[in-house]
């Protein structure tokens, strides 16, 4: 397989095991047209197309996986699954039988075999007539029917036809409705008796005494060959020591199931669930290190006899117990993955997600370090006197991730950007570093500055009185508020003036200012009758309000 075709397939499954199955098929995709020769490839896509219900693309993709590896069970699996889910019962028994042709002893076959029979058997022989719901124009036809189109009005009788046309096999469920069986009679074109009629019908009927039953015939003799005789053997001497390792775990005897359990292994040595029952024995007595080396053995067994993708994904998983018990978070992450890639339980997805917790949590707290932050903030400060900004930058964010609660590097960094001339990045971090710490003036103060080169002189003249509150003596501060004013004042330039009017009417402040109903009888009233402002003047709302259009460039007062 290519590395492209590798890369592709691994996302894919990582998507898979997220329940992201449109993205899997995606990624599976892209594998597949990088590798067009993985039969793997195909079985997984057509896995993700049957947990999205899409069971056309699902069978087509399981019958080029057979194309391409014929001896390969899961293919065969894979399509079975994909007819049952089109309710082609008899065509998924097929090609379960067609599987096991292959792999005689492949559990995943036997068991979708087993319960395609049983559908099959449950349905009553009905998989033919269920199809017939799925007719495109049946809510047409049942509209046209006056025996029917009643029906159409109760949300349960629709529920069901829903059902019946996704899963035709499940008719016999509904079979004691008697409107699925008058639908049925419509579509069948015969009065078909509902279950209430036939059974009073049934009643008035003499009663039949039950045939005799017939004898049972006598058991035919297997011919079987020595070997296989042999095989049998040997498997019901392994059952019967796990059947006694069984009965010593649940009594707790551990020594004893461990003899019974290595027993079983010895006589069967190709069967893998001796070997997770014998781990799951280690575990409990504490032998982490033995129980998951057992469950390395048993998953090595498993395929090297290709057992049930669902006992390989057991052992996973409890190794993957084992070695969280010994502190090996990100091995047992890699066992608990591998786990759900085999068969995603509910119970491994948990445990997974609480192992990466703890590893992501253990890892960012082994990351921190006060004394390793001040020396990464002093660097900063020393390449900052240097002139090299863009390390500083780097030093700086490193002291961050070293000391998450220091506000002092935000500070520091924002000097950075405002050297690069990047001042949303370095607003950014002053806003950051006062929120961290409100009453650290030098981020106000820089702030101001920042406000006050991008000419938002209201902005930065907030910025500045914010710093003086908290500091009255700060000289920075005192200077910025003059020096915001003199620019202010000496604004003679309309289009420098209009300029600034526009970039202030984009901020929400200004825009609340000019919106608010009171402000706008307020300035409406100054601009009929400027005397007026004197009187205004005396709120202390309406003057700060007034103060920061003018700052903005907004308001002009002559």
């Amino acid at each position: 397989m290519s590395d492209a075709a590798a890369e592709a397939k691994a996302k894919g499954n990582d998507a898979f095991k997220a329940q992201k199955f449109e993205e899997a098929i995606e990624h599976f995709t892209a594998a597949i047209s990088a590798d067009p020769s993985g039969h793997v490839l195909y079985s997984n896509r057509s896995a993700s197309y049957a947990s999205l219900h899409q069971y056309d693309e699902a069978l087509a993709d399981a019958d080029k996986c057979i194309a391409l590896n014929g001896a390969w069970g899961k293919g065969y699996s894979r399509k079975g699954a994909a007819l049952i889910g089109l309710g082609r019962l008899e065509d998924a028994i097929a090609a379960f039988e067609d599987g096991l042709k292959h792999e005689p002893d492949n559990a995943s076959l036997r068991s979708g075999l087993e319960d395609a029979r049983a559908k099959l058997e449950g349905g009553g022989g009905l998989g033919a007539i269920g199809n017939m719901f799925s007719d495109p124009a049946l809510f047409g036809k049942l509209a046209a029917n006056p025996q029917t189109m009643g029906f159409l009005k109760q949300p349960d009788f629709v529920a069901k036809i829903n059902q019946l046309q996704r899963d035709p096999s499940s008719l016999s469920a509904h079979l004691q409705d008697p409107r699925i069986m008058q639908t049925l009679g419509m579509l069948m074109g015969v009065n078909v008796q509902s279950g209430a009629d036939f059974a009073a019908e049934q009643a008035d009927r003499p009663e039949r005494k039950p045939p005799p039953p017939e004898p049972e015939p006598e058991p035919m003799e297997e011919d079987l060959s020595d070997e296989e005789r042999a095989a049998r053997a040997a498997r019901k001497e392994a059952d019967g020591h796990k059947e006694a390792g069984n009965a010593a775990y649940k009594a707790k005897r551990f020594d004893e199931a461990i003899g019974h359990y290595t027993k079983a292994a010895e006589v069967l040595p190709g069967e893998m669930t001796y070997l997770t029952n014998l781990a799951a024995v280690y575990f409990e007595q504490g032998e982490y290190r033995k129980s998951a080396e057992t469950c390395a053995d048993a998953v090595k067994v498993g395929r090297e006899n290709r057992a049930d993708y669902k006992n390989v994904a057991k052992a996973y998983a409890r190794a993957g117990n084992a070695l969280v018990k010994l502190d090996e978070l990100e091995k047992a992450i890699k066992a608990y993955e591998d786990s759900m890639l085999e068969n995603r339980t509910e119970d491994v997805e948990k445990r997974l997600k609480a192992a990466k917790r703890e590893l992501q949590q253990r890892t960012a707290q082994a990351y921190l370090s006060d004394e390793l932050a001040q020396v990464e903030k002093d660097r900063g400060n020393a390449l900052f006197k240097e002139g090299k900004f863009v390390d500083a930058i780097g030093a700086y964010s490193e002291a961050m991730k070293r000391n998450p609660k220091d506000h002092v590097p935000y500070s520091n960094r924002a000097a950075c950007y405002q050297k690069l001339m990047e001042w949303q990045l370095a607003l950014k971090d002053c806003d950051k570093c006062i929120d961290m710490c409100p009453t650290f003036v030098k981020a106000h103060t820089r702030k101001g500055a920042l406000h006050f080169h991008l000419k938002e002189y209201h902005k930065a003249l907030d910025a500045y009185n914010c710093a003086l509150k908290l500091d009255g003596t700060s000289d920075e501060a005192r200077t910025g508020v003059e020096r915001v004013i003199v620019a202010i004042n000496s604004t003679n330039s309309e289009e420098d003036q209009q300029a600034r009017a526009q970039r202030a009417l984009q901020d929400p402040e200004i825009q609340a200012i000019v919106q608010d109903p009171t402000m706008r009888n307020v300035l409406s009233d100054m601009q009929n009758d400027p005397k007026s402002a004197n009187k205004f003047l005396k709120d202390p709302t309406i003057k700060a309000n007034v103060e920061k259009l003018i700052a903005a460039g907004v308001l002009s007062m002559k």
